[in-house]
């Protein structure tokens, strides 16, 4: 903790300036507290005991606290006005920075340490109560090693219509990463959504081993003398969806071009089946409103090739999606399919 009360008063001191002769209590929960500074520690206050304190962690990292003060730096030079540490009495929390650009607050949150989803979940819905917006900053200690979709599922937050990740890189500032997946566990660039072969392949090595979710679907298209390998072409994900999801893509996709063989569909039905899906554990999104992006942008997808279409406010196919006997009857397919756009 960067910031305390001097006891007493209602005047907040900064550690780096705190006298070690004077009182000081945490802000939140008003308990006592002490200055740490010295030759090898960052100026901060440590509770005295922490039992009573809900508001604040203890422990604050080297890192942590110098991110947050290069943060306010980095604020106040594109033009935002910074309140390091305020504490809101309304909600029982502290976010590590409290931003305004013109009428826009935005609260920020930078994080080092680990942290569940469900308390990401209640810092975010604390915040949103008065109103503010959050973003989850994610340090170098996140950063330096990969990613799991676990982790990027806490903080993914949608901009522009796609899920991204803000991570803090020092002098640059605060950078924004799209979540790039396609099965779940694999980060991939934009062209290797549009490689049919490449996903094809992926699929039968899944079968190979027999995977859960495969073993299930699979179970569900022998009934229709179908085969995975065989789904049709449109359900190999041509461009990048949001993230989140648990089972790969393409197999949600085949079980809503399953669905739309039944029939048109309002969009309601088929979201209904996205948000059944198995989904990672978001902390500062809604999962319902990442499934409903992930639908809707499917969706245009399939429109956009012209395999289905909106008609009296329901979806249904234009024309019946063609299944493939086996592998390699659609490995043929595929290839002759690239071989005559490279020729063009």
């Amino acid at each position: 903790m960067y910031i305390a009360q001097t006891f007493g008063t209602s005047v907040l001191m900064t550690a780096d300036k705190a006298d070690k002769q004077r009182n000081y209590v945490c802000p939140g929960c008003q308990n006592p507290v002490t200055v740490k500074k010295g030759r090898l520690k960052n100026p901060h206050f440590a509770h005295i005991s922490l039992q009573k304190c809900q508001a604040l962690a203890e422990g604050e990292s080297a890192v942590h606290l110098l991110g947050k003060l290069a943060m306010v730096d980095f604020f106040e030079g594109i033009g935002g006005r910074v309140v390091l540490e305020p504490w809101l009495p309304e909600i029982q929390q502290r976010p590590d920075l409290l931003v305004t650009f013109d009428n826009r607050q935005v609260a920020i949150e930078f994080q080092c340490a680990p942290i569940s989803a469900e308390r990401v979940q209640r810092r975010t819905a604390g915040f949103a109560k008065l109103g503010l917006d959050v973003v989850w900053v994610l340090g170098l200690t996140y950063q330096q090693r990969k990613l799991q979709q676990a982790t990027l599922a806490k903080f993914a937050r949608i901009r522009q219509d796609t899920l991204q990740v803000a991570l803090w890189r020092g002098k640059a500032g605060i950078q924004w990463r799209e979540w790039w997946t396609v099965d779940g566990r694999l980060h991939v660039g934009r062209n290797d959504y549009a490689d049919p072969i490449r996903q094809l392949a992926k699929i039968q090595q899944q079968l190979v081993r027999r995977d859960r979710r495969i073993r299930q679907l699979q179970k569900q298209l022998y009934q229709q003398e179908r085969t995975v390998t065989g789904i049709p072409i449109c359900c190999h994900i041509s461009k990048p969806l949001p993230g989140g999801l648990k089972t790969a893509h393409w197999m949600l996709a085949t079980q809503l071009v399953s669905r739309l063989e039944k029939g048109p569909c309002h969009v309601d039905q088929l979201l209904t089946m996205v948000k059944q899906a198995e989904w990672f554990a978001f902390g500062a999104s809604s999962a319902s409103t990442v499934a409903k992006l992930w639908l809707n942008q499917l969706l245009a997808l399939w429109q956009s090739m012209g395999v289905v279409q909106l008609i009296n406010d329901r979806w249904c196919l234009v024309t019946n999606v063609h299944w493939f006997a086996d592998f390699n009857q659609k490995l043929r397919e595929l290839r002759s399919h690239v071989h005559t756009v490279v020729s063009k």
